[in-house]
C-alpha cells in the first residue's frame, strides 16, 4: 500500500549553524514512533532560508507532490510562508497545507486567514499532530481536537491542547535517529521547556507555568551521542538554563567528562550565578547570554523585570575572575525608557566589560503580555512581523533611528571589532565615557555605504583611524603609538579566531619550486614596541608605559593552529618571508628577490611553521 506523504518545512533567518530544523525532526520522531501512523505516512522535513524565493520553495516541494506539507512558522518567516502557500494551493489545490510554530499559537486565527492554510495548530505540535494524523489517516473530522483550527474557527482558550507535562514521552530526534548530527554545522539542544519568569516582551512568558524538564538519563545519552559524531557546536534552547542551579551544575559536570570539546551557548539569568557555577562554564569551551535589557528599575517594571544594578554587577564579575565569555543584552525602545536612559544602560553594560554586547530595538510581539498592553503604553509598532517598535512616548520615530546608529557603531567597533580587550584603555585614557566615544563613532562611521558588511581587517584599520582622531583632539598624539600597536594586536588574534585553523593540512615536503600560502588565521604584523612589554598595558597606563620603555621594532606573528589563536616573534628576515608568501612565487623566487641568504634557518622555520599549519602550499 503507498503511504500517504507528509512533508514538514522549516524556513530559516539565514543559512548559519543555527539553521537546524529542531521542530520538523521532533515532529517527524514522534509521528514515526507511533505504528499505527507510522504504517500509513512518509514523513520527512526540508529546510529553507529567507533568501529563497517563494517560487524556488513552491516548485523544490512540488517536484514530487506530496499530499500534505506543514509549516513551521516565526516572525521571519511568515510572509514567505503565506505567499508559498498560495503558490502551492493555486497549482495543487488537493495539497493539504497547515501551519504550527510561534505565529500560529501567537495569532493563530489571523495566520490562517493570511493564506489557504486547511488548519492551524496552537502550541507544542508533537501530541496534537499525532491525533491530527490519526484522524486524518482514519477519515474522522478534526473540527474538536484542542488546539486546532479550521476555516471560521473562534478562540476558545479553554479548548487549547495541554502542553506535555512529562517531556519524557516524546522521542529524541538525535537518538531516534531522525536527525543525523553529522549533517549540520551547530545543533539546538532541547534540555528543558518553559521558564519560571514572565517578562512581558518575551513569548516564552505565555503558557504553562513553569519548568518542564527532560531526564538526565536521556540528555547523558544525547551528549554521548553528540561527542561520537564529533558535532563542533551546541546552542542550548532553554530560556534560563542556570534557574535550577543544582541541576545546571550536574548538566555541566556532564558536559565536562562527556563532551567538553564542543562549544556550548547558553542563555543565562544572573540571579542563579554564583562562585561555582562561574567556574564551571569558565572550564568549558562555551558562552553565556545574559539579559540585561535596561539598568533602570523603573523600566524594567514595565516589562515584569527587576534589577539591582550593583548585585549585578557582582555576579558579571563571578564571570569575568573566573574567565568565563559571555555577552550581554539590551533592547532600546522599552516603555517608559528614553534616549538618555537608554545611553545610561549603554554605559553600564559597557562598564561590565562584557565579550559582546548584542543590542536590539523593541519588538512587541503577538503572543507577549507587552503586545497586549502596546495601546495602554501608547507604543507604535510595525503591525505585521517583525512588529518592532516605530515610536512611543519615551522615543521619537527619529530618536530610534539615532538609537540605531548607536546600536551598529557598537555591532561593528565593540563586537566585530574584538575591541573587548583594549577599548577602556583607550577610554580611561582619553577620559570619556563609551556612549559620547561610540557616538562620535557612530559619526565617523556614516561615511561607510554599507558598514555591516566591513571586513574585520577593514574594522582594524577604521578602529586605527577613529582612535587616532580621538588621541589627537584630545591632546594625546604621544600615547597613540602604544595604542596603535595594541589595536593592531588585537585586531590579528581577533581576525584569526574568526577566520579558523587550516582545514586540510598540506604536504609537509618542500623545495625550492614549492609554492607557498599563508593559513586563513595567519597574520604578520610589524610592531613598534616589545609586545611582551606591550603586554603590561593595563597594568601601567599608557604615560607610565612610556617611562619604563622605548620603542623596539619587534616583529610578530599571529596564526591559528586547530581552533587555538597562537602567537610567536620572529626576525624581520621571517616577518619578509611569510608577508612574500601569496600563492603566486616560488620559494626559490622569493628568496632571490628578498636577498635572503640563510637558507638552513629558513628551511627549519617552513618545517615548524607547516607543521603548525601557520603556512600550507598551494
Amino acid at each position: 500500500m503507498k503511504k500517504i506523504t507528509l512533508k514538514l518545512i522549516s524556513i530559516n533567518i539565514k543559512d548559519s549553524p543555527r539553521a537546524v530544523p529542531l521542530a520538523a525532526a521532533s515532529l517527524k520522531a514522534q509521528l514515526d514512533s507511533v505504528d499505527s501512523i507510522s504504517q500509513k505516512l512518509d514523513v520527512s522535513f526540508h529546510d529553507y532560508t529567507i533568501d529563497n524565493s517563494a517560487d524556488f520553495i513552491a516548485e523544490d516541494l512540488c517536484r514530487n507532490i506530496p499530499d500534505m506539507i506543514g509549516f513551521s512558522t516565526y516572525l521571519w518567516n511568515k510572509n514567505l510562508v503565506c505567499e508559498t502557500c498560495r503558490l502551492i494551493k493555486g497549482k495543487f489545490p488537493d495539497i493539504l497545507l497547515f501551519a504550527g510554530g510561534a505565529e500560529a499559537t501567537a495569532l493563530p486565527l489571523i495566520l490562517l486567514n493570511s493564506a489557504p492554510f486547511d488548519y492551524v495548530i496552537k502550541g507544542e505540535g508533537e501530541i496534537v499532530l499525532t491525533e491530527v494524523m490519526h484522524r486524518l489517516l482514519n477519515g474522522e473530522p478534526l473540527a474538536d481536537i484542542p488546539g486546532v483550527f479550521l476555516k471560521g474557527a473562534k478562540l476558545n482558550p479553554g479548548k487549547d491542547q495541554q502542553p506535555v507535562m512529562d517531556l519524557n514521552v516524546l522521542p529524541s530526534p538525535y537518538l531516534s535517529g531522525t536527525m543525523d548530527p553529522c549533517r549540520y554545522t551547530g545543533l539546538w539542544w532541547e534540555l528543558s521547556r518553559g521558564c519560571p519568569f514572565k517578562c512581558g516582551f518575551c513569548f516564552e512568558s505565555r503558557g504553562v507555568a513553569g519548568v518542564r524538564q527532560y531526564s538526565l538519563e536521556r540528555i547523558q545519552k544525547e551528549l554521548e551521542l553528540f561527542e561520537e559524531k564529533k558535532v563542533n557546536q551546541i546552542f542550548v534552547l532553554d530560556p534560563t538554563f542556570n534557574c535550577d542551579m543544582k541541576r545546571a551544575k550536574k548538566i555541566l559536570r556532564m558536559i565536562h567528562k562527556t563532551a567538553p570539546l564542543i562549544h556550548y551557548t547558553f542563555e543565562i539569568r544572573t540571579e542563579f550565578i554564583d562562585r561555582e557555577l562561574a567556574g564551571l562554564f569558565a572550564g568549558l569551551h562555551c558562552g553565556l547570554q545574559v539579559g540585561l535589557q535596561s539598568a533602570h528599575p523603573d523600566v524594567l517594571a514595565n516589562i515584569n523585570r527587576k534589577i539591582d544594578t550593583v548585585k549585578f554587577a557582582e555576579k558579571i564579575s563571578l564571570l569575568n575572575q573566573a574567565g568565563a565569555i559571555f555577552g550581554l543584552d539590551l533592547i532600546y525602545g522599552l516603555p517608559g525608557d528614553t534616549p538618555a536612559g537608554f545611553k545610561e544602560s549603554l554605559n553600564y553594560a559597557l562598564g561590565l566589560q562584557p565579550n559582546h554586547l548584542d543590542i536590539f530595538p523593541l519588538a512587541v510581539i503577538p503572543g507577549t503580555a507587552l503586545y497586549d498592553q502596546a495601546e495602554s503604553f501608547s507604543l507604535n509598532c510595525l503591525k505585521d512581523a517583525p512588529y518592532t517598535l516605530i515610536s512611543s512616548p519615551g522615543f521619537s520615530e527619529s530618536e530610534m533611528a539615532r538609537a540605531e546608529s548607536l546600536k551598529n557603531a557598537c555591532e561593528i567597533f565593540y563586537n566585530r571589532g574584538g575591541a573587548t580587550g583594549w577599548m577602556f584603555m583607550a577610554l580611561e585614557t582619553l577620559g570619556i565615557d563609551p556612549v559620547n566615544f561610540l557616538s562620535d563613532f557612530a559619526v565617523h562611521l556614516s561615511s561607510c555605504e554599507q558598514p555591516l558588511k566591513l571586513t574585520k581587517e577593514e574594522i582594524t584599520a577604521m578602529q586605527t583611524s577613529f582612535v587616532k582622531e580621538q588621541f589627537i583632539r584630545h591632546n594625546k598624539k604621544n600615547l597613540f603609538p602604544v595604542m596603535e600597536d595594541i589595536i593592531a594586536i588585537h585586531g590579528a588574534l581577533n581576525s584569526s579566531l574568526y577566520a579558523g585553523p587550516l582545514v586540510t593540512a598540506g604536504s609537509g615536503t618542500f623545495n625550492d619550486e614549492t609554492v607557498f600560502c599563508l593559513s586563513p588565521g595567519t597574520i604578520s604584523l610589524s610592531l613598534k614596541y616589545d609586545f611582551d612589554e606591550l603586554m603590561t598595558v593595563g597594568e601601567l597606563t599608557f604615560e607610565e608605559f612610556l617611562d619604563h620603555h622605548h620603542r623596539k621594532k619587534t616583529y610578530l606573528v599571529v596564526y591559528n593552529y586547530g581552533g587555538a589563536v597562537k602567537t610567536m616573534i620572529i626576525d624581520r628576515t621571517l616577518s619578509r618571508l611569510l608577508r612574500s608568501f601569496t600563492g603566486i612565487e616560488t620559494l626559490q623566487h622569493i628568496c632571490e628577490k628578498e636577498n635572503i641568504k640563510s637558507r638552513k634557518k629558513i628551511e627549519e622555520f617552513l618545517e615548524f611553521a607547516v607543521k603548525e599549519q601557520m603556512i600550507h602550499t598551494t
